[in-house]
């Protein structure tokens, strides 16, 4: 029997950006890379519009009250006004920021919301006060990554970390007057990886964790190119500056991911790294990394691995006893199946399986087209995922050791974007924000 328990959310607000609780900031929702949204919602009673679009949008995220920003194929910038009497644009940069970051939310002065962005050329763009502006900040960054804002004590607005073109991340500060690098760490960082941030150790500061160490010993190839991570860097953030906690080394398997998940999966524990390991001899499995001793060791991973890839999700209470279930897509020649692991002893265990699910298109780098949010209102999440086909999304429930579906929209052409879910209309219920090949949506809940 189910008993009352909140989501699982972000635990360690102290430094974060207050644009990380109040929206979806980023491509997948909150710093620490747990694709979980805060609230409830009514679907399926739900009221939808959406824009066509002549060049589909490949992320999208919610700015502020009633308005997103949205970057398409070619890197044009959007921002959008999300009303319920429709959706029309407000603004539009054509073709000025790299397609394979996403837009970040970011408070630059007093919490007014702007926008963190890459440039086509390596620069940091900020858009704020409809003023879209581009900075040399010392060094090029990553035209493959995206900025992620975090505040410091003190401070009134946020600064960023972000990977460098060279591999390294770096603490950006300044913002509302000169952005400047005034740290860095040499992470040997993926190009395209993305900063995640957690409380790893209890100290009450958050931890950056990033993807590195670039390898072509297993060129897979699902995530964009052929490198993959052969270690996990930890880097601590503090009012002085960015320093290397710790790596985790692969010996001869990678990390094949560019999302680290930071997301506790005992009902009392921590935040652990989760992120999908892959061998050529053993396949890929879900590993779970946990501070110990000022390292990253493993303390849990999925028990018969054997998948082509895996793609985590993210971890939240779902079946109602309290205890947190990993969520993810298993890939597999015959297709992907969504799954369900909770831990036991060192392994994470399989309770629910359900085929015919794609969270991810190969040779993508987005990784955020599923997310966990409590859409339909029971006070229970589901894992909002597209069917095999990609021309639908399903919500799924976990209810007693098995999947039930609890609604599903069907598309005008394959989903496209992210899936961002927040209280776009500021009238404290979940909405649904994402795009298909065709057509950027809204779908409002209804009271």
């Amino acid at each position: 029997m189910r008993r009352s328990a909140p989501l699982i959310t972000c635990l360690f607000l102290l430094l974060l950006s207050p644009a990380f609780v109040l929206a979806w900031a980023l491509s997948f929702g909150h710093a620490s890379g747990n694709r979980v949204a805060s609230g409830r919602g009514t679907f399926p009673r739900w009221q939808a519009f959406g824009i066509a679009t002549e060049v589909p949008m490949r992320w999208v995220v919610v700015v502020d009250h009633e308005r997103l920003a949205a970057v398409d194929r070619d890197g044009t910038l959007w921002i959008l006004e999300a009303t319920r009497a429709g959706l029309t644009v407000a603004a539009r940069y054509g073709e000025i920021v790299s397609p394979d970051g996403p837009p970040a939310v970011v408070a630059i002065d007093d919490d007014a919301p702007g926008l963190a962005l890459v440039g086509k050329d390596g620069r940091l763009v900020l858009w704020s006060d409809g003023a879209l502006r581009s900075y040399d900040v010392g060094a090029a960054l990553s035209r493959l990554s995206f900025p992620l804002p975090v505040r410091l004590p003190g401070q009134r607005w946020d600064d960023l970390l972000a990977v460098a073109a060279d591999g390294a991340v770096v603490l950006i500060a300044r913002l509302p007057s000169a952005p400047r690098i005034v740290s860095r760490v040499e992470a040997r960082a993926l190009p395209d990886a993305r900063v995640t941030l957690a409380d790893l150790d209890g100290d009450g500061l958050p931890e950056a964790v990033v993807l590195s160490d670039p390898t072509e010993r297993f060129g897979h190839g699902l995530l964009g190119d052929r490198l993959e991570a052969a270690s996990a860097t930890v880097i601590g953030i503090t009012p002085f500056g960015l320093t290397l906690r710790a790596r985790y080394p692969l010996a001869t398997a990678v990390l094949e991911d560019l999302v680290p998940v930071l997301a506790p999966i005992s009902e009392s524990g921590r935040p652990v790294v989760l992120a999908a390991r892959s061998a050529p001899d053993a396949g890929a499995a879900v590993v779970a990394l946990a501070w110990r001793d000022g390292a990253l060791v493993p303390v849990a991973e999925t028990a018969r691995p054997g998948s082509d890839w895996v793609h985590v999700i993210g971890a939240t209470n779902m079946g109602g006893d309290g205890t947190p279930e990993v969520v993810a897509v298993r890939v597999l020649p015959v297709g992907g199946v969504l799954t369900a692991l909770r831990r036991k002893g060192n392994g994470l265990e399989v309770i629910a399986q359900a085929p015919g699910f794609a969270s991810h298109s190969a040779g993508s780098r987005n990784e955020d087209q599923a997310l966990l949010a409590d859409l339909d209102g029971n006070g229970w999440p589901e894992v909002i995922v597209p069917r095999q086909s990609r021309v639908a999304l399903a919500a799924l429930e976990l209810d007693a050791g098995r999947w039930v579906e609890r609604w599903s929209v069907t598309l005008r052409g394959p989903i496209e974007s992210n899936l961002g879910a927040a209280d776009v209309d500021g009238d404290g219920l979940l909405d649904l924000v994402f795009a298909d090949r065709h057509t950027l949506y809204v779908f409002f809940s209804v009271r």
